[in-house]
This record gives C-alpha cells, sequence and structure tokens, in this order.
C-alpha cells in the first residue's frame, strides 16, 4: 500500500521509491512484543488504535497524565482556522501501564503540531499560530470563558508542507521553546504586528516568554529539526534531518544548513554538528530509505524525529544524560552519548535502544514521565516524503519502555505547598523538579508565593548540593522574579559553580534594561571558563549595537589561543562583535587589533572591508605594523573576501607604503594575498614584476606558477603572450593552458592543437577542458576528433555532455556527427554491473594489491574524493561511504548522475565573453562565486556571468573503469573497499 506518512513532517526529502511493506501494521496489542530492547527492559502498548490516531506530540500534566495531539489535518492543512484536530487526555488509573480513562479536551484544532501545559491551559503549534487555550485541569475542559486566543502569528503554511513548526517545551529559564523547518520562512510577531515589528525566521529555534510576551529567535540554523530538550545543565539539544541529526544549541548560535543563505548574511561561518558521524552508510541522503542493510548497520536512516535527554530514575545510570531520537526510516530509537568538550559537546554513537521491527512504525516524540519511564508516540503508517495525497488517518500507537518494574505516580504536583515543591527540586527524576520549577514560577506571576521561599532557595544552592541541583535551584530563584538575590549571588565568587549560568542570566536583565550595581565583567571568571566565556558571548546578541560596545573590549581581551579549537567560542565571539563592525572606524580599528584568533581578524577585517573601502587601509596597517606574518595572513585573505573576487578596486593611500613590505615578505602565503592585492590594486609595478617572474625560466617553479596564477585574476589579455610561450615549457605548461581559456583568442585552438600529440594525458585532458568552453574553440576540437588527431576517447562523457550544453545548434549537431549520439549512463548500467559482477567476485578481490589499489585511487580519484587521509574535497568524502557494498561501488562509478547530492550538482555558468564554466558552488558571496572545475578553481565576480543553471550531471565523469585494465579495476575496488588504510607501493 502507498500511504503517506508523517514522515513528510519530520524530515525533508524527495519523492523515490518505497520500501515495500506489509498491508497493515502488526496488531497493536502485538507490537511491543515484536520490539528488541537491551536485558531487563520491556515494552508496553500505553494506547493504540482506535482510542488514539495521528500522535503527532505529546507532554504531561502535573498529575502525570499523558496529554496528545492527533493531528487529523495532515497532509490537508486548512488555512481558514477551521479544523478537527484534538487534544486527548490519558489517564492510567491502575498503573498497569496502559490507559484506562480518556478525554478529549478540544476537538475543533487546526494544523496541530505541538503541545505544552502550563500557566492556566494549554499552548499549540497551530500553524500559521501560536495558541493558548485556556483550560480547566480539574474538568478537563476549556475554561468556562477561555476561548483559544493567537498569542503569535506568522509561522509560514503556504511555502511548506513538513517543515512547520513543533516540539514545545518550558525551557529551564521559563521560556517556551521550540523548533522551525528550513522551507517555512516565518515572520513572527503579536497578531497585528506590521512586518517591522516581526522577528524573521527559517530553520532554527525559536523562545517565548509566558508573562513578559516577548517572542525571540534562539538560534538558526540545521534544516528540519523536529525535536528539543535540554540536559541537566540546561544545555539545548535538537534532533534534526537530512545533514548530521544532532546539535547542541548554544544562545544565539548560526548553525550549518542543508542548503541556503544564513538569516544573517555576515555570519561567515557556521557552527557544525556535535556529531561526527551519521545514522546512513553515506552518499547521498536520499539513497538512505528502504531499509537496505548497510544503512540499517549505520543507525538506519537521515529522518530524525523527537529528542529525549533521559533524566529519568527508572533506566540504569549509563542511560542518564543520553539523547534519544526516533530514526524514522530505521523503524527504531537511536541513542546517542552527550559527552563535554570545551564549552560545547561531541556526541558518541551508542548501540540502538529500541527496534520496533515493524516496517509501518513511524517514530515521532519520546519523553520520560513520572515513573522514570518511557513513552513513544508511533504515527503508524507507510510512505516517504513529498506525497500529499492520500493519508491513513485510522492507525495510532504511544508505547511505554520500562525497566524492571517502575512504581507508579500517585498524585498531583499543583495542589503541592510551596515548601514541598521546593523539596522536589532536588529529585534524580527531572520530571518531577521541571514540573515543580513551572509551578513555583505560575504562582510566583499570580503573586501567591510564600514571602520567604526565596531565601530558602538561597539557603538550599549555598549548601553543599549537586552541580544539577543548584542549577535547578539558580534557574528557580530567575523564573520566580527574585532578580536581586540572582544578582547578589553572583557577586560571590566562592558560591559560582554555575557553568555560566549566572553570566547568561545576569547579562540577560541588564540586556532588557535592568541598573547593575557591579561590574559583570569584573565578577566573572572569563579568563578560567570556557562556559562563562560562551555565555557571555552569546548574552550579548541581546544587546543594541551601543551596549556591546561597553563590552566587547573584555571579551576580545579573555578570548585568545586557548579557544582556538572550541566548538563555539570564536565563531559565538563573531555573532556577539559583527554588527559593531563598521560602525565606528576607530572602534573598529581597536577591535582589529584585539582579535587574539586568526577566525575573528579574519572575519573582521572581511566585514570592514566590504562596508566601506577605507577600511583596507586601516587594515594594511595592522597588517605591517604586527610584524606578525599570522596576522598579516588573515588581514589579507580578509580583505581579499570582502573585495568578493572584483577584478579592480582603488588602492588605498598606504599601499605604497605597505605593498613592498607585503610583497616581500618572508611567509610564502603573504606574498601571494599580497600579489593578488597588488593585482586588484592595478599595481603596475608589482605587475611586471610578477610577468618576469612568470616568464624566468631560472626561477622557483612554485613562484612562477603562483605569479602567473594572480596575474590570470587581472583578466587582461595582455597576457596571452606569456601564456603562449608557457605552453612550450613542461613545468608550467597545465596552467597555461587553463588559463588560455579565460581569454576569447581565435588563435588558442590551432595553438594547443598542433601540440597536442607531444602532451601528456594530464595535460591532453586540460586542452579538451579547455576547448570545450566556447562554442568555435569546440568546433575546432571536435574537427579534431574527426580528423584523428584527438582520439574520440579523449573527449569524455563528461566533456561531451559540457559540449551539449552550449548555446550554439552547430555545436550539437557536429558533437552528435563526430562523437555519436549521447545515452545515458543508466541504459547501460545494467550490462556494465553484470560484467563486473562477474569480474568482481569475493575470491578474485581477496588476490587483489591493496597497495596498488590505493596508487590507482591516487591516480583516478584523489583529486577530487578524500578516502582516510588521501585526496581532495570536489566531490563527497568516502571515508564514511557504504563502500563495503559493491552494489554501492558500481552504481557510483558507472552512472555517477544517478543521484548527485545537492552540494555538489554541476552550475553551468554563462561568461558575457561567450565562455561557459561547468563546475561545483564551492563559495558565494554578493560579489563573485567561487567555482571548482574538472581541473581548477576560479573566482568569477558576478557582473561577469550571463546566465547560470544547475545540471543534474555529476562532476564525475562516466566510463571510468573502461580506461583501466581488469586487475587494477580488481586492486581500486577491493582498496576502496577496505577498513583500513594501506600503504602505497614502495
Amino acid at each position: 500500500m502507498n500511504r503517506i506518512t508523517l514522515l513528510a513532517l519530520a524530515c525533508f526529502a524527495c519523492l523515490a521509491p518505497l520500501a515495500v511493506a506489509q498491508d497493515r501494521p502488526i496488531p497493536p496489542t502485538e507490537a511491543p512484543k515484536k520490539m528488541t530492547l537491551p536485558e531487563g527492559f520491556k515494552a508496553t502498548l500505553f494506547a493504540g488504535e482506535p482510542d488514539v490516531v495521528q500522535p503527532i506530540a505529546f507532554t504531561f500534566d502535573d498529575r502525570g497524565r499523558v496529554w496528545v495531539v492527533e493531528c487529523l489535518s495532515y497532509p490537508k492543512w486548512k488555512n481558514d482556522g477551521t479544523g478537527n484536530d484534538r487534544v486527548v487526555v490519558f489517564e492510567d488509573t491502575d498503573g498497569d501501564g496502559r490507559f484506562d480513562k480518556k478525554t478529549v479536551v478540544y476537538d475543533k484544532g487546526s494544523n496541530l503540531s505541538g503541545i505544552e501545559l502550563g500557566f492556566g491551559g494549554v499552548w499549540l503549534c497551530s500553524v500559521p499560530n501560536l495558541i493558548f487555550l485556556p483550560c480547566d485541569f480539574n474538568a478537563d475542559k476549556p475554561a468556562p470563558t477561555g476561548k483559544p486566543q493567537i498569542v503569535l502569528d506568522g509561522w509560514n503554511l503556504k511555502d511548506t508542507k513538513h517543515n512547520i513548526f513543533n516540539s514545545l517545551i518550558w525551557g529551564p529559564d521559563g521560556w517556551l521553546y521550540g523548533c522551525n523547518g528550513i522551507q517555512s520562512v516565518s515572520f513572527v510577531g503579536k497578531p497585528g504586528a506590521e512586518k517591522k515589528d516581526r522577528v524573521e525566521m527559517n530553520c532554527g529555534v525559536w523562545r517565548y516568554h509566558p508573562t513578559k510576551k516577548v517572542f525571540e529567535a534562539f538560534a538558526h540554523g540545521t534544516t528540519n529539526p523536529f525535536g528539543l530538550d535540554y540536559d541537566e545543565y540546561g544545555e539545548m539539544f535538537i534532533t534534526n534531518c537530512v545533514i548530521k541529526h544532532l546539535f547542541h544549541v548554544a544562545p544565539g548560535g548560526h548553525y550549518d544548513r542543508m542548503y541556503g543563505q544564513d538569516i544573517n548574511p555576515n555570519s561567515y561561518g557556521l557552527m557544525h554538528s556535535i556529531a561526527d558521524y551519521i545514522h546512513w552508510a553515506g552518499g547521498d541522503w536520499t539513497t538512505s530509505r528502504g531499509s537496505k542493510p548497510e544503512h540499517s548497520d549505520a543507525g538506519g536512516g537521515h529522518a530524525h524525529s523527537g529528542a529525549m535527554i533521559y533524566l529519568g530514575d527508572n533506566f540504569p545510570d549509563e542511560y542518564r544524560n543520553t539523547l534519544f531520537t526516533c530514526n524514522i526510516h530505521g523503524n527504531r530509537l537511536n541513542r546517542d552519548i552527550l559527552k563535554r568538550q570545551g564549552s560545547g559537546y561531541k556526541s558518541e554513537r551508542a548501540k540502538d535502544f529500541m527496534f520496533a521491527n515493524d516496517p509501518w512504525f513511524r517514530g515521532i516524540a519520546v519523553h520520560y514521565g513520572p515513573d522514570g519511564g518511557v513513552f513513544v508516540s508511533d504515527w503508524c503508517d507507510t510512505g516517504e516524503c513529498h506525497n500529499y495525497e492520500v493519508v491513513d488517518t485510522t492507525n495510532g500507537r504511544i508505547h511505554k519502555i520500562v525497566y524492571g518494574t517502575p512504581k507508579p505516580f500517585k498524585g498531583d504536583l499543583s495542589k503541592m505547598s510551596d515548601e514541598d515543591l521546593v523539596q522536589l527540586l532536588r529529585h534524580k527524576n527531572d520530571w518531577f523538579c521541571r514540573h515543580a520549577q513551572r509551578i513555583l514560577q505560575e504562582r510566583a506571576d499570580a503573586k501567591k508565593l510564600s514571602p520567604d521561599l526565596t531565601n530558602r532557595l538561597f539557603t538550599v544552592m549555598s549548601g553543599d548540593e549537586p552541580m544539577r541541583v543548584r542549577l535547578r535551584i539558580l534557574w528557580t530563584i530567575h523564573c520566580i522574579g527574585n532578580t536581586q538575590t540572582l544578582l547578589n549571588y553572583s557577586e560571590n565568587l566562592s558560591l559560582k559553580r554555575d557553568l555560566g549560568w549566572t553570566s547568561r542570566l545576569t547579562l540577560e536583565y541588564a540586556a532588557d534594561g535592568m541598573r547593575l550595581d557591579f561590574d559583570p565583567i569584573r565578577v566573572y571568571t572569563l579568563e578560567k571558563d570556557a562556559n562563562e566565556r560562551l555565555a557571555f558571548a552569546s548574552a550579548l546578541r541581546r544587546f543594541s549595537v551601543e551596549q556591546r560596545a561597553r563590552y566587547i573590549p573584555s571579551l576580545l581581551k579573555v578570548v585568545t589561543a586557548k579557544d582556538a579549537d572550541d566548538p563555539n567560542i570564536p565563531l559565538m565571539t563573531w555573532y556577539a562583535i559583527e554588527p559593531l563592525i563598521g560602525v565606528n572606524r576607530e572602534q573598529t580599528k581597536a577591535f582589529l587589533r584585539m582579535a587574539q584568533l586568526p577566525i575573528l581578524r579574519e572575519y573582521i577585517a572581511r566585514k570592514a572591508t566590504i562596508v566601506h573601502p577605507v577600511y583596507i587601509g586601516s587594515v594594511l596597517d595592522w597588517a605591517v605594523e604586527s610584524k606578525d606574518a599570522l596576522i598579516a595572513q588573515d588581514m589579507l585573505q580578509g580583505i581579499l573576501d570582502g573585495l568578493g573576487g572584483a577584478r579592480s578596486v582603488q588602492a588605498p593611500s598606504n599601499w605604497i607604503t605597505a605593498g613592498p613590505i607585503l610583497l616581500n615578505s618572508p611567509n610564502g602565503i603573504v606574498r601571494e594575498r599580497a600579489m593578488i592585492l597588488a593585482v586588484t590594486f592595478g599595481d603596475e609595478k608589482a605587475i611586471k614584476d610578477m610577468q618576469v617572474i612568470a616568464a624566468d625560466r631560472t626561477a622557483n617553479i612554485e613562484t612562477r606558477k603562483t605569479a602567473l596564477r594572480v596575474l590570470l585574476r587581472r583578466g587582461k589579455p595582455d597576457l596571452l603572450p606569456l601564456l603562449q610561450r608557457l605552453t612550450e615549457e613542461s613545468a608550467i605548461r597545465p596552467d597555461a593552458i587553463r588559463g588560455l581559456a579565460a581569454f576569447k583568442d581565435p588563435a588558442t585552438p590551432a595553438l594547443l592543437l598542433k601540440q597536442y600529440a607531444t602532451f601528456s594525458s594530464t595535460e591532453k585532458e586540460d586542452v579538451v577542458q579547455t576547448l570545450a568552453a566556447r562554442s568555435d574553440w569546440a568546433l575546432a576540437l571536435l574537427d579534431a576528433v574527426e580528423g584523428g588527431s584527438v582520439p574520440r576517447a579523449d573527449v569524455s562523457v563528461f566533456v561531451a555532455r559540457q559540449i551539449q550544453g552550449l548555446k550554439d545548434k552547430r555545436v550539437g549537431e557536429r558533437l552528435t556527427k563526430v562523437w555519436g549520439q549521447l545515452q545515458p549512463a543508466s541504459a547501460q548500467r545494467t550490462a556494465l554491473t553484470t560484467k563486473y559482477k562477474a569480474l568482481l567476485t569475493d575470491s578474485e578481490l581477496a588476490r587483489a594489491d591493496l597497495p596498488k589499489g590505493r596508487q590507482s585511487f591516487v591516480k583516478n580519484c584523489a583529486a577530487c574524493h578524500k578516502l582516510y587521509d588521501d585526496g581532495g574535497d570536489v566531490g563527497p568524502a568516502l571515508t564514511g561511504a557504504q563502500r563495503a557494498n559493491l552494489d554501492y561501488i558500481l552504481e557510483n562509478v558507472l552512472d555517477p548522475s544517478a543521484v548527485v547530492p545537492r552540494d555538489y550538482q554541476v552550475n553551468v555558468i554563462f561568461l558575457n565573453d561567450g565562455r561557459t564554466i561547468n563546475g561545483i558552488i564551492k563559495n558565494e558571496t554578493d560579489k563573485a562565486v567561487t567555482v571548482r572545475t574538472a581541473n581548477e578553481t576560479i573566482v568569477i565576480p558576478k557582473d561577469e556571468i550571463e546566465s547560470r543553471s544547475v545540471s543534474k550531471m555529476s562532476m564525475m565523469p562516466e566510463g571510468l573503469f573502461d580506461k583501466l585494465p581488469d586487475r587494477e579495476v580488481r586492486d581500486l575496488v577491493a582498496y576502496l573497499r577496505g577498513k583500513q588504510q594501506v600503504p602505497l607501493p614502495k
């Protein structure tokens, strides 16, 4: 059956053949018995169809009952506010692990995708709105005078089907948090607010304060986060789809995205996932569907939904503070171990925790409850993303997993005294801590707290409590609004052991306008504590540009070389200072000289250059005055990035003195970057010097190549005579051949084809690539093929497709006549697969010479692909790919264009002068694109581009095996399938 699932809500994917699945799911009562769990664990059915269907999200009330959102809207999202989505309460009155009482609280919901309880009602994600439904929790129904209230609106429903906002959770700081997907470009604000008063966001994390009525974008990036939780230190984590699955979310962070520009064009660098592994066996993410064994071994697939950091008290201690997420393609629960690393974390893959062993299992949400048991919702359907027509609304389950026999919870936390709630803040099961903290916050808002409660909290914090208890008390003091107590605590260094939380909260008070009676810089242990430095940099995001100026010098003073490899601090510091760069010239110069990390120096110089060319002189001054080659490298790179590939820029007045110093630096990197600037500034003396160096046969060959490469950036045809002469020198010939492609000279084809027979195989490839770039040249190349001076085999399928893409009918017709009709590789793949499977048997591969296989990899593959410690970055890295699978290798070698990841799609760029460039976009700014072609990397100013398009063609040429003898194919494939690096042949 072809039924669509909520998978479309939890991952971004393309249409693909569906995995074969049974026609009906395992019956609800039988499903838990089929699950595979670690020893000592057992699963039960808490609720199943028909009692629950479409369970997209759930949470718990203060009595431990489960509140479930049933999303009947999907996939036909409503845009008129009407609907029949439900909020249902399930209660287990006898403690047997299965519900025995069900209450429908609300049945008129629209597009519901998230739920949380608190402050007198139910909070619901209801695209395009965040709504609040006042509720009588004693009667389990909406309050008599309460109607659904639109708290915020502006979430995007029109442009997305499955990136809707989701995953509501109360944070440790008393804010309501949630996630948002990459296609949902939203402008969120109070109903009726103008666009200028709204907050723009797409993928990332947001938060809303329930009493201050303030909305903020908390962090930006990833793809489609559909799971959010925090650990016992209050640090947020999200689970994500398509790209790596797990991110530690620092306030104000900007993270790797699946595609597109970060919301701040001046972010420049983005923070990474804390996982250095993926839950599928490599290759394009779309290949991870279909329950293939190799993907199962790696974790099941690229789509994740739900996040739970286990802080309950039922599972063994080894599971505490580890993260669980539902792997949708893998029909299971993955588990990750979280380990501190500097100011952040790294994750390690643990054994998958639960296998549903049911192809209909579609886990969506996972949470632990008051008895420490874990609840998992199962959407229960089959199908794939991007199919919005049919959905089976008759299924749904909520399972419960426990270790041993937990003690059922009976009670109502909302009826407890303030003092008893304070004692619950010490509870090992954080479910109690979180509920107790929220209830105390509600009472504080209603002015119903005991008068001396804060003093008792402070006394508890001052004692010898574990970190998790101290933090929970600190957060509670903050949430109940007693900021003065927290500020008094902030001044007491002997008490401060809180992983930067006091810094974070105190600076938030300052950003909100509170006048502090002390200098927070003075009392923070910034020099000693990476968490303090991260908290400090993060908090500055909430300050105005004017306010930040006071604190930035102190931050730059303490962010030093010790933070260079920290996962958060370098970029978070940049995000904090970025808005100030270019606002004030003296201030920008001061920050430039204070910055101690290379990335900060480079980015400050880059933005300053973009803001106004006047800053270039200031950057050059510091590059020279520092007398430090490393500082000069960073400064010059920042200027170059800021100029964005411009061919010509007015030189600053101090270039006349700074230029010669930098051009004669003993550091090669400084010299090369200075040479590029000299060309950009039109420094005629420097240009002539470079021309002399490039032409000098006695000079160092690498120096000559550098000079030639820099001169080519000018784009001036006066370089042609030199390039033509250099084609006669074997040492520099490849550079000259590639350089000729930049100039529309009718003499180039005859020059290159005349010498073609004497060239090496690599040089011949360069000639063919060069001549394929222009229509007239391509015709000359095809004439040479027809005349026999260029063998047909030298024009690869990849190049033939490039020629076919030229905007000239004559060329296409000539290609067909001379070279032949282009056939898709897929048409030949079956026959070639059969051929190579017969050759590459297990017994034959066992005879392979692995060092020679590595040698073949270096010769044929390493220019583009990295395997272990060898190779480039033009194509995807192969180390983590499903190399052990012969079918995977054959598919990608024999038909490389079958599946092309987005990041490696070939862009076809037509230039104003008639040249066509085919390559992968490695970097793009508003001024230029950097393109990696088959044989070089080119920076192209955008004003020189006539048009551009994206091709489905892979950069990897077809027919790789055709050029190799069978023995070399065997050795190469065996090496690719290996599990460790081998030495090259002696």
